[in-house]
């Protein structure tokens, strides 16, 4: 596997997940208007776009296709969770949210595609290190932030109109947040996810650990005034912040 790691962070290869949504229906353009963070009527091509709850925060997020009869939606996590998502906010919208059998691909120079097989891709349990190193986002580690604290403000489009969250996004339009997503270099074995401190008071929350190559590696959600460089004390373990995507400074020590 860290061969194959090595070939993808090389830019070689393709992921591919199954499960694409369709929505589709007279009032699917409007529909979709209303629920994501992408001006849909300016679509040209495959985008990232963010799925918001009332209060600005990521519920979910997938790539956005345009189609000739609506909408292609490849979730970027798992597609039930999307539908779900979706679905609640259907009332009398005449609107169809229909699973095809297509998978999204992630190529590994970063391009995207839908296609009908997954046939000779990279295995599934290798993207989360890949999109790690490469800098690319994991649902997992920004659920639930607001998308300027995550470095995500690019997916959304100002001045497109109502949208679930768009309330949050006007209001905090320009001004600092007090949170941002950092890289963590775990320092003890025993890391763990959960809450952060630093000098003895709470600043964040570790949200992703994983094991690469160059050691347990992750993504945290911290304040603003605790600097790069500083070391953090989580419920099982301390680490290093570190500016995400990461430099070389994260794995240039012997690999573990």
């Amino acid at each position: 596997m860290e061969g194959a790691l090595e070939r993808a962070l090389k830019g070689e290869g393709v992921f591919a997940f199954p499960g694409v949504l369709w929505v589709r229906g007279p009032d699917a353009p409007s529909f979709l208007q209303g629920q994501t963070t992408r001006d849909v009527r300016r679509l040209k091509g495959p985008t990232g776009t963010l799925f918001l709850n009332h209060k600005g925060q990521i519920e979910e997020a997938a790539t956005l296709f345009p189609h000739t009869e609506g909408f292609l939606l490849a979730p970027w996590g798992r597609l039930e969770d999307l539908k779900a998502r979706l679905k609640r906010y259907i009332v009398f919208d005449q609107v169809e949210l229909v699973e095809l059998p297509l998978y999204r691909l992630v190529y590994a120079d970063r391009r995207e595609a839908l296609g009908e097989s997954g046939e000779g891709a990279w295995p599934s349990e290798l993207y989360p290190p890949f999109a790690l190193l490469k800098g690319l986002p994991l649902l997992e580690a920004i659920r639930g932030e607001l998308p300027q604290a995550v470095g995500l403000e690019g997916l959304v489009d100002r001045g497109k109109g109502c949208y679930v969250g768009q309330e949050i996004m006007a209001r905090t339009e320009g001004k600092a947040v007090h949170r941002r997503l950092v890289g963590l270099q775990a320092l003890s074995p025993s890391a763990a996810l959960g809450p952060l401190s630093f000098e003895g008071r709470a600043v964040g929350e570790a949200k992703l650990l994983l094991p690469t190559p160059f050691g347990l590696l992750g993504l945290g959600v911290v304040r603003q005034e605790v600097p790069f460089g500083a070391e953090v004390e989580g419920d099982e373990g301390r680490f290093r912040l570190l500016p995400w995507p990461f430099g070389g400074e994260a794995w240039s020590e012997q690999r573990s």
